[in-house]
């Protein structure tokens, strides 16, 4: 590279001098705000660098993808970019000796926003049970209470009107010794006699879902979305920290499990809250000054009664961002499908009926489900109308797949399991044919059919002495897990009254077109 000389130098000066003297007030303003901008992000990166160099004394200690509590900057973000980065993390405050730890005294639960679902607890600590389960523990601390200390069994666990247990102490150490007395088994929680405790003062939420994705869909997601709505639309989310005793790591970019991707591309708890890593040994308990817990299963209970979750604004708002952070299609477009010639593709006018036998399970089988599709498959009142489209195991299929495949389908018909959480990723308007000998449906609930404007069915046990074509023979008298199978008849019968359905929505929808 050459270097310029003096007179290069002094042209370049003048230059400037004289463009800078021809510059308007608001043009200044302008080059002051770009100036700033590329001095704070110059900066940042700096600063990046330097934190990347210290990497081998911090990092033992540092946040990797969100996970602890002091931040290091990840190697990528050296790249000049305009995203800010999050609040660090207070961290929390470590007692290892239980002597040191002044009293604190719990209360909660405390309904937030005035509305259900969503409650908090002060100066709480939180356990997990000893099977591994979702299952929590609240440790409610009542300092002042002498009488608490007479009663022998208060450290036992007891169940707690949020889906928890519950149990008292007057302190920390006192939990430990009650524990250390009764010598809990069948009801032990961890930990049960407490080396460390450590305190954290900013704000945490439980993430305490149901790996089983329909439960973490209608007994957690549903229940928050009012509470996500309120905080996300007055860019007040609450939270510092997340913890989760049933999955670490849910938050981390490269977790693919169902329900972590949609909360990560909902923005679930704000740009501020960090994901905490689990208690590094079960000696060690966590306490907060500020926890937020989900009442668990409250939206199937009364929570979708109250009103809260409306479908303008909430349910569509997430939807919305839902399907376009998965790339979906947001609905059905007849009209382009009534201006479709012969000439183009046939599959584009077909509709697409999606089927699901839950045969990996082993329970709640629909036993020769793939040999009646083949059938009916080619039939000439099919071959051209219809497009069956067999899911063999949902587990092979990752979280955006599965989405996709629902969103894409026209009908759902579907033993009843897990994968109906999918329903969330269907188009409004989309039919859902439940089947089973006995359905303990959620998204057959008519609240939540209507968020989707959707279309339910329900197809389960032939019983005697009624004149029921569509129906199930049923192995066995456990009506909840039994296998079934379908009669030709009722299959055929079934298909057609899925198209007739599908027909009488696309007339609908055309004609709301037609009028807007």
């Amino acid at each position: 590279m050459t270097t310029p000389n003096i007179r290069t130098i002094g042209r370049i000066s003048r230059t400037k001098r004289a463009i800078v003297s021809k510059l308007r007030p608001s043009q200044w303003m302008r080059v002051i705000a770009v100036a700033t901008l590329f001095i704070a992000l110059v900066r940042n990166t700096v600063l990046n660098d330097v934190d990347v160099v210290m990497g081998s004394t911090e990092s033992q200690n540092g946040r990797v993808r969100g996970s602890s509590y002091t931040t290091v900057h990840d190697v990528n973000t050296m790249n000049i970019n305009t995203n800010f980065p999050k609040r660090p993390p207070k961290p929390p405050i470590i007692y290892n000796d239980m002597s040191q730890m002044p009293n604190i005294s719990s209360s909660g639960p405390n309904e937030v926003n005035n509305m259900g679902g969503l409650y908090e607890y002060t100066n709480v600590c939180l356990t997990r049970h000893i099977s591994g389960t979702e299952l929590q523990g609240i440790l409610y601390l009542q300092p002042n209470d002498a009488v608490l200390l007479h009663n022998r069994e208060r450290c036992k666990p007891r169940s707690a009107p949020l889906n928890h247990h519950q149990m008292v102490a007057v302190n920390v150490a006192d939990y430990s010794y009650c524990n250390a007395e009764l010598k809990l088994d069948e009801y032990q929680h961890v930990p049960s006699l407490v080396e460390t405790v450590h305190y954290f003062e900013d704000p945490v939420i439980s993430l305490n879902f149901n790996m089983n994705i329909g439960h973490s869909l209608f007994d957690y997601l549903l229940v928050y979305l009012p509470h996500w709505y309120a905080y996300r639309s007055n860019n007040n989310f609450p939270f510092g920290g997340v913890i989760s005793h049933v999955m670490d790591g849910c938050l981390d970019e490269d977790n693919s499990f169902w329900f972590c991707e949609i909360l990560r591309s909902m923005n679930a708890f704000g740009e501020d809250a960090i994901q905490l890593p689990h208690q590094p040994d079960d000696g060690t308990l966590y306490c907060y000054k500020s926890l937020y817990l989900i009442h668990i299963a409250h939206w199937q209970k009364k929570y979708a009664f109250e009103g809260h979750l409306t479908k303008k604004p909430v349910f569509d708002t997430f939807r919305d961002l839902l399907f376009d952070e998965f790339e979906l299609k947001r609905g059905r477009e007849y009209h382009l499908q009534e201006k479709m010639n012969e000439t183009q593709h046939s599959s584009m006018k077909q509709k697409r009926l999606l089927f699901y036998s839950h045969a990996p399970s082993g329970r709640r089988v629909w036993n020769g489900m793939n040999e009646l599709i083949e059938r009916y498959r080619n039939e000439p009142k099919y071959k051209k109308e219809v497009h069956f489209h067999i899911v063999h195991d949902f587990g092979a299929y990752s979280a955006r797949e599965q989405a996709a495949l629902f969103n894409e389908a026209d009908a759902i018909v579907m033993v009843h399991g897990a994968q109906m959480g999918n329903s969330i990723f269907s188009v409004d308007g989309t039919l859902f044919v439940e089947i089973g000998c006995r359905i303990p449906t959620y998204i057959g609930n008519p609240l939540y059919m209507a968020l989707l404007e959707g279309q339910y069915k329900i197809v389960n046990r032939c019983k005697g002495g009624l004149n029921k074509t569509i129906c199930l023979t049923c192995v066995g008298k456990d009506d909840d897990y039994d296998n079934f199978t379908m009669t030709s008849s009722a299959f055929q019968s079934m298909v057609d009254d899925v198209l007739v359905e599908l027909d009488d929505a696309k007339d609908k929808r055309l004609s709301a077109n037609n009028k807007e």
